[in-house]
């Protein structure tokens, strides 16, 4: 005789909305040292979770980069096409984010929280506008729908 209670707290678990994102071979995380193979947009729809999967992990590091409500999502996700598009630095600074953008010479540096304390995530130029769709698909998936 055996109970199985796992797929019902597993499903109630998993999040309502996810978008996957596969990175390039020069995306990586500081400071936890880590090289990220995916970047997963989780939602339960009202807050959305930037988390990374990595191709190794002997130190147990959390998956969590940062946590965004649904307008600091899309400042997010405005700020960081409008640097892509200008090549120039751009900064998301609302009452739950600090979020820093910068240009760099292979790719993208983005500083999630305060400077003195980030988690720097380093994105190559292969992978940009996979991010950026990725940030704009999940907000559209939680966002109020518009009327016509």
């Amino acid at each position: 005789m055996s109970i199985n209670l796992t797929p019902r707290l597993v499903a109630e678990l998993k999040p309502k909305f996810e978008i996957k994102v596969d990175l390039d071979e020069r995306s990586f995380l500081f400071p936890a040292g880590k090289s990220v193979s995916q970047l997963l947009f989780l939602s339960d729809g009202r807050t959305i979770f930037v988390e990374a999967v990595y191709p190794f992990n002997q130190s147990r590091t959390p998956p969590r980069i940062a946590s965004l409500d649904l307008e600091d999502a899309r400042e997010f996700g405005r700020r960081l096409i409008e640097a892509v598009h200008c090549a120039r630095t751009q900064l998301v600074v609302t009452q739950g984010a600090r979020i820093s953008i910068n240009v760099i010479a292979n790719g993208y540096h983005l500083q999630f929280g305060d400077m003195n304390n980030a988690t720097e995530l380093f994105l190559g130029t292969n992978c940009i506008w996979r991010v950026c769709q990725g940030v704009l698909r999940i907000t559209d998936l939680i966002g109020p729908v518009e009327s016509n």
